[in-house]
């Protein structure tokens, strides 16, 4: 594992991992308690937990990853980066600690790799949570559809051009305007370094809900706890999405938040964290 320099996280450190040949960039916070895993979607990174993790690493170690592509977490020319392969390199990171009884929470596409996971790795994951996250044939969402739609455009976009395109769109995912600009801030800066519309565009040509629907069926045979948060305003993956997962999965419980839209652990990061909190109680 080889440290990196921080700046200005709430608490922990970053840390690159090699995981089956290429780095994962993961945010490490907690001395003890169980270990819990956090998962990001596009366009994203580790920072969309930024005020999630300090409450959840008083009680657990918690493991906030950059995804291959996205954040700190490079992905090298010609390696795929869709959530089947996302998949197969979390479950490498969880073989690569020694811990057990892992709980793994996915937001927007990231919860498509955090239900390949619980459905194929059973026996690894202790508890399961989704935060308006895709499921079923319900994605890619209207916003991200769109720019997988014009991909080869977005590939060909000086870096800056594209910081400055996905700024408005970003905002109209987020319900607290006020606390909207420091994520986006946080969100887009990777995208604005040299190589950044390549690996977004890369990205969304590997957007494909053949991987939740493959996993569909196998949702009510999981026996583990699960956590379903929502946006009740979120105008992307629309909450009949989180009530479909909620009533297929037979432990969960759903928590539809008010004044959350998309992002809602930016939004709403109390609720989040006390959804995990739960989560770890029920495992």
């Amino acid at each position: 594992m080889a440290e990196q320099d921080v700046d200005q996280l709430p608490t922990g450190r970053t840390r690159l991992i090699d995981v089956g040949g290429v780095r994962l960039n993961v945010w490490t916070a907690g001395e003890s308690g169980p270990p819990v895993l956090l998962v990001h979607g596009i366009p994203t990174n580790h920072r969309l937990w930024w005020d999630v993790v300090p409450p959840v690493a008083a009680r657990a170690r918690v493991f906030a990853v950059d995804m291959l592509g996205y954040g700190e977490s490079v992905a090298p020319d010609g390696h795929p980066v869709d959530l089947a392969t996302q998949a197969s390199l979390l479950l490498g990171l969880l073989d690569a600690s020694s811990w057990t009884g892992w709980s793994s929470s996915g937001t927007t596409s990231a919860a498509g790799v955090a239900q390949i996971l619980a459905t194929t790795a059973t026996d690894r994951v202790a508890g399961l949570g989704v935060v308006d996250g895709v499921s079923y044939d319900g994605w890619p969402v209207p916003l991200v559809r769109a720019l997988k739609a014009v991909w080869p455009l977005v590939r060909q976009l000086p870096p800056p051009a594209l910081a400055t395109a996905l700024r408005p769109a970003l905002r109209t995912l987020f319900a607290d305007q006020d606390r909207a600009a420091p994520f986006i801030d946080r969100f887009v800066a990777p995208w604005a370094r040299p190589g950044g519309p390549r690996l977004l565009a890369l990205h969304l040509r590997s957007l494909d809900s053949v991987y939740t629907q493959t996993v569909a069926p196998f949702l009510p045979r999981l026996t583990m706890p699960a956590e379903v948060v929502w946006g009740r305003l979120d105008h992307q993956m629309k909450p009949r999405y989180g009530q479909q997962l909620a009533d297929d999965l037979p432990d969960a419980r759903l928590t539809l938040v008010d004044g959350a839209s998309h992002f809602v652990p930016a939004d709403r990061p109390e609720v989040v964290a006390e959804a995990i909190g739960r989560l770890l109680d029920r495992t």
